[in-house]
Formats: C-alpha cells, sequence, structure tokens
C-alpha cells in the first residue's frame, strides 16, 4: 500500500465534494444569491438522470449488437458509441435546463439571470462531483482492503488476487486526475448553464443547440480517447474545452444584463 496514494486519494475525495459546497457558498455572498437555486440545480439534474441513466443501459446493449452486424471494427464501434452516449448526455441535461429555466422558473416567479444560471450551474454540476468524491470513497476502501488481503497469503482467491493486485497499480497521479477532471466538468457545466439561460433570455434556440453541441462533443471524445490514447492525453483535451469554457463564461458574462431598471427584486436572488 502507497501512503501516497491514500494520500491522494482522501485530497481528491474532500475537495470534490468541498469545492462545489464552497463555489455556492462564493456565489451566494458575493452576488446575493439564494442557495435555494444551488439545491435546485443539484435536484433537477439527479431527476434528469432517473431518466436518462436508464435509457442508456436499456439502449446501449441493443445498439451494440446492431452495429456489430456492420462491422467488427473495434475502434468503429467504440467511435459509435461514444458519439451515441455523448449526443444522448447532451440532449437530456441541456433541454432539461431549457425547460427548468423556461416552464419552472416562470411558474414560481424566478427570473431568467445570469446570478441564477451561476447557482444553478454551480449545484447542477456540483452534485456530480459530490456523488463521485462518495463514489471513490468506495474505491479507497477497496484499495485498503486490497493492500490488507494480499499481505495474507491464501486468503484470497487467486481471481480476487488478479483483481487486487490490478487495484493496487493505482498511483497518486492517476487518482489527482479525477480532481482535475471534476473542477474542468463543474466549470464546463456552468458555461452550459449559461449558454442555456442566454438562449431562454433572447428567445433563440442557437444557444441551447450550441450548448448541446458542446456538451455531446466533451463527452464522445472523453469517453473514445479514454479508451484509445490514454487518460492523461483524455484530460488535456478535456482542459482544452475547459479553456473554451472558461473564455465563453467571461465573454457572455457581461451580455446577460440581469435586471432592467425598475423591476422589483427576485425573490429567489435574496436571502
Amino acid at each position: 500500500m502507497d501512503p501516497l496514494v491514500v494520500a491522494a486519494f482522501l485530497l481528491t475525495i474532500s475537495l470534490e465534494i468541498a469545492i462545489p459546497l464552497l463555489l455556492g457558498f462564493f456565489i451566494a455572498r458575493r452576488l446575493k444569491v439564494s442557495w435555494r437555486l444551488f439545491l435546485l440545480g443539484l435536484a433537477f439534474f439527479l431527476i434528469v438522470q432517473v431518466v436518462h441513466t436508464p435509457l442508456v443501459l436499456l439502449t446501449q446493449g441493443p445498439l451494440t449488437r446492431a452495429l456489430q452486424g456492420f462491422t467488427s471494427d473495434p475502434l468503429v464501434l467504440l467511435g459509435v458509441l461514444a458519439l451515441y452516449l455523448g449526443i444522448m448526455a447532451g440532449l437530456f441535461e441541456e433541454i432539461g435546463r431549457y425547460l427548468v429555466f423556461r416552464y419552472y422558473f416562470a411558474r414560481e416567479g424566478t427570473r431568467n439571470t445570469r446570478e441564477n444560471a451561476l447557482m444553478f450551474g454551480a449545484g447542477w454540476g456540483g452534485v456530480e462531483s459530490i456523488i463521485v468524491g462518495f463514489l471513490l470513497s468506495l474505491t479507497l476502501v477497496s484499495y485498503l482492503y486490497a493492500a490488507t488481503a494480499l499481505s495474507a497469503p491464501g486468503a484470497v482467491t487467486n481471481t480476487a488476487e488478479t483483481q487486487f493486485a490490478l487495484l493496487l497499480q493505482i498511483t497518486p497521479v492517476d487518482v489527482l486526475f479525477g480532481l482535475a477532471e471534476r473542477l474542468m466538468t463543474i466549470t464546463l457545466q456552468i458555461a452550459f448553464t449559461l449558454m442555456v439561460m442566454y438562449s431562454v433570455m433572447r428567445r433563440t434556440f442557437a444557444y441551447l443547440l450550441l450548448a448541446i453541441a458542446w456538451h455531446a462533443a466533451v463527452d464522445a471524445i472523453a469517453v473514445y480517447a479514454s479508451q484509445t490514447i490514454g487518460i492523461p492525453a483524455t484530460e488535456g483535451l478535456i482542459f482544452l474545452f475547459f479553456l473554451a469554457g472558461l473564455a465563453f463564461i467571461f465573454r457572455i458574462w457581461p451580455r446577460m444584463i440581469s435586471e432592467k431598471p425598475g423591476e422589483p427584486p427576485d425573490p429567489a436572488s435574496t436571502g
């Protein structure tokens, strides 16, 4: 067992859970936005996944078998599946966001503002990071158990021994790559949220389509690249998307005028 790996796990788990909450705290304090928007982003992300995840699991197998009737090239199969998974994620998440802003916010009297979008996006991307953090804690438990089991000869079967040996090959860098990915993903989720909010504010589908296409591209490339060129190179590609997303946030923010003169305060943006 490598103490540095354990330390990397603990650091990554702590930050993946803490950073979204600290981001929400910063937005709430600096921009005077209610935590309700953070919780709404969290809740609607989970609602979308309740439909999205089972549908993907149900259709991925039949799609793979259908593709195998046309080609046996593993890279072609991987590419089509990666594109399918990316498109599904883009459609469900971005259309889900659009419906919330277009209809739920209107019904609840919540304004479509850049501040509200920022907090909502922090909750949407933050809950994903928190979930990954908790799942990573299970991986840490498995890592510690594997190290303990392998230190006692004859305690595990040959199959389990092989699996545990693979688990113990994890390095601190492998774990920290996951943390970097979460930070980049949260930023991209906020960028996508601002795109969709801007689409609603300007009554145009252009930015909604941009969010769907951008989201689909990130997910598809991540799936394909991780299986073909490795995790470090994949994170490098995601980093390029992250930089573009960050640039979009800074570019669109001044254009998203949050309130018009003479309008009453937004009840969801105070408190």
